[in-house]
């Protein structure tokens, strides 16, 4: 019989703040937020916006008018601009990515179409990912969040105890390595794919400590965690293929559907993202930037 997965809303409570409201979108993460003008907010409102992502983990920020300009400036105050591998980059904007499908486009296929966390084969990977949607179809395009504080706390003891003396590989072979030739059905966005990426696989501890909130959480993902440091790969898969399947319960995630004028922050430390590849044929336009974060750290045995 498969495992039958539960969370509560304890999980993600409702809480007050001054500077905007935010409304729980599921028991397991994310949080809707309105009433907040980004363009104008106190440095006691960005403070407390920081404290709602950590309590989030996913803000769905409603009703805003951001130019590639004000996005920047935006980013900026959550920390500084992440790099952006194997996808070109504005040339008016170098931090920001121009996420965009027309409609007259050929493929379904999507940029980032798969659950991941963003660049996880980085030293440092991205902290917080911001994406703004500029034009977005009047239907589909959805993007799904799942959370791995959940995930990791869903094992067993002595899984658990496992994984915490083991490392992932992450490598962005799959995703951008010779054999990546799905990108071409991204017509209108330049990815940099199809050369040797082995300079880029690096070891990240499977169980990570977050910085600002202490907790542990499960650190890998299907598009970059390839295998296991010192296991074969018959080794790993199973392990990897398993915790995968916990970290994707449907349970454990949270939907948004997006509006003209909305941002999304996401924590990248402690969740994964998937958008949804169910609108071809209508047009959609985003401006995406990252936040650099920490060399990811391991977390303490339980």
């Amino acid at each position: 019989m498969p495992e039958f997965f539960y969370t509560t809303a304890a999980n993600n409570p409702a809480r007050d703040y001054r500077h905007f409201t935010a409304t729980p979108v599921a028991g397991s993460l994310g949080a809707e937020v309105t009433d907040i003008n980004l363009n104008q907010l106190s440095a006691e409102g960005q403070a407390e916006l920081r404290q709602a992502l950590m309590n989030h983990q996913v803000l769905f920020i409603r009703d805003q008018q951001l130019s590639p300009s004000q996005l920047e400036a935006v980013t900026q105050r959550f920390g500084e601009f992440g790099k952006e591998p194997y996808v070109k980059t504005m040339a008016d904007h170098p931090h920001l990515v121009h996420v965009v499908k027309e409609a007259r486009e050929g493929s379904p296929i999507i940029f980032g179409g798969a659950w991941h966390t963003d660049w996880t084969f980085q030293e440092r990977p991205p902290a917080f990912t911001l994406l703004y949607g500029h034009d977005v179809p009047a239907s589909g395009g959805d993007t799904l969040y799942a959370n791995m504080y959940l995930a990791y706390e869903w094992l067993s003891p002595a899984m658990k105890k496992m994984l915490h003396s083991l490392r992932g590989i992450h490598s962005p072979e799959s995703a951008y390595g010779p054999n990546s030739r799905h990108n071409a059905g991204l017509e209108n966005m330049k990815i940099l794919y199809g050369e040797s990426v082995d300079d880029e696989v690096r070891c990240h501890p499977l169980v990570t400590r977050h910085p600002e909130t202490g907790r542990s959480v499960l650190f890998a993902n299907p598009a970059y965690t390839l295998g296991i440091e010192g296991m074969k790969p018959e080794e790993s898969r199973p392990i990897l293929d398993y915790l995968f399947s916990v970290a994707s319960a449907t349970t454990f995630t949270c939907r948004m559907r997006w509006a003209p004028g909305t941002l999304a922050i996401w924590d990248n430390r402690c969740i994964w993202h998937l958008p949804l590849s169910d609108y071809h044929g209508a047009r959609r336009e985003m401006f995406r930037s990252t936040v650099v974060g920490e060399t990811p750290v391991q977390a303490n045995q339980p």
